[in-house]
C-alpha cells in the first residue's frame, strides 16, 4: 500500500516536471511524449521523507531542454500533503531515451501517511492540486522561471496514460 502512495506522488512529480516543457509556444515542444515511468528504488529519508530514483522514457522531437530547480507541493483542502524537489534533468535534442531522475519527497508539515493514503480515493484525487516551479532553458538560450499553480493532480496523472 505504501508503494502505491509513493508511486502516485512520484508520477505527479514526473508529470509536472515534463509538462513544464510545454511552456514554450513551439509546435515540437508539444510533441514531447513521456512513456513508461518506473520506480527504480525508494530509500527512506528520516521519518517523513524518501528519496525516489526513477527511470523515465521520453521522446523529445524538439531542441535540448534543461530543467533545473524543480520543486513543488501537493495540496488538498488547503493542506499541503507533500513537497518534492527533483534533481536537474536535460532532455537531449531529437532523441528518444531513458532518463534517470532522482526526487526527494517529504510529507507536508501537518500531513500524515493517512492523508497520502486518501489520494487513492478518486474524489480526493480529483480535488487535489499541484504547484510546480522550475527553471527552463531551451538550447543554450536564457533560463526562465516557470510556475504552474493549482494544477489538478488527476489531470497530471491522466497525461501519463
Amino acid at each position: 500500500m505504501v508503494s502505491k502512495r509513493i508511486k502516485t506522488c512520484v508520477i505527479t512529480v514526473v508529470a509536472a516536471m515534463f509538462l513544464l516543457t510545454g511552456c514554450a509556444n513551439l509546435k515540437k515542444m508539444r510533441q514531447i511524449e513521456v512513456g513508461d515511468v518506473t520506480i527504480e528504488s525508494v530509500s527512506p529519508k528520516g521519518f517523513r521523507g524518501a528519496v525516489v530514483n526513477l527511470s523515465v522514457e521520453v521522446d523529445n522531437p524538439a531542441s535540448q531542454i534543461a530543467l533545473t530547480e524543480i520543486s513543488g507541493a501537493i495540496e488538498h483542502s488547503g493542506k499541503v500533503l507533500g513537497r518534492f524537489a527533483v534533481d536537474p534533468v536535460t532532455l537531449n535534442a531529437r532523441t528518444a531515451g531513458t532518463y534517470k531522475v532522482r526526487a526527494d519527497v517529504t510529507l507536508g508539515e501537518e500531513a500524515t501517511l493517512m492523508d497520502l493514503g486518501r489520494l487513492l480515493d478518486k474524489k480526493v484525487l480529483e480535488e487535489s492540486l499541484v504547484d510546480v516551479s522550475a527553471k527552463v532553458q531551451i538550447r543554450k538560450g536564457a533560463c526562465r522561471n516557470v510556475s504552474l499553480e493549482d494544477i489538478p493532480l488527476k489531470k497530471l496523472l491522466d497525461s501519463l496514460k
